[in-house]
């Protein structure tokens, strides 16, 4: 199998994520599952690989994106994620628009109640600022990770969080 590899770099990418959700104290037992959201997921993901990978062109293994975009790219999957459990508990399908991936200017179609406190949320910005940190402070320790896979294995990682905390924010708006 060719370009399979394993790798501690990716590993710590994606504990940096998962230290910020327990940091920000929002991870207090097992994260919320399903296979809809694994599913959401791998369509996300491959979609948002293509469209940095068509950005980039020929250097497309080496991509080099801006703190800007970095953080627009936590924010855009933070938002999918409240729109992927919407459709879930709606019994909707995904339409993974690509809008405001990169520019953080995102639309944001979800329930009332988890646009409502996504809104106020410090997640996606403190992911953005602890991976920043984590890749700026261990760059000369990543030696020849791929930064894009770096990146993407701390996105998923934040996405996976991001319906953890909305599938619970629907949880509790139906024990009202």
């Amino acid at each position: 199998m060719s370009g399979f590899s394993r790798s501690l770099a990716a590993q710590a990418a994606a504990k940096c994520i998962i230290d910020t959700a327990v940091q920000l104290e929002l991870l207090d037992g097992p994260i919320a599952t399903a296979p809809e959201l694994a599913e959401a997921e791998k369509e996300l993901i491959i979609k948002m690989l293509a469209e940095v990978k068509r950005r980039s062109g020929d250097e497309a293994d080496n991509a080099v994106l801006e703190p800007d975009e970095i953080s627009s790219l936590f924010t855009f999957v933070f938002a999918k994620a409240a729109e992927v459990v919407t459709n879930m508990y709606n019994n909707q399908g995904n339409k993974f628009e690509l809008t405001g991936m990169l520019d953080g200017k995102i639309p944001l179609y979800a329930d009332d109640k988890i646009t409502e406190e996504f809104k106020r949320s410090p997640f996606p910005f403190t992911c953005a600022q602890n991976y920043l940190e984590w890749f700026n402070t261990n760059s000369s320790l990543l030696g020849d990770a791929d930064p894009v896979l770096l990146l993407f294995e701390a996105l998923k990682w934040c996405f996976r969080l991001s319906c953890h905390l909305a599938v619970e924010i629907v949880e509790d708006k139906e024990e009202e």
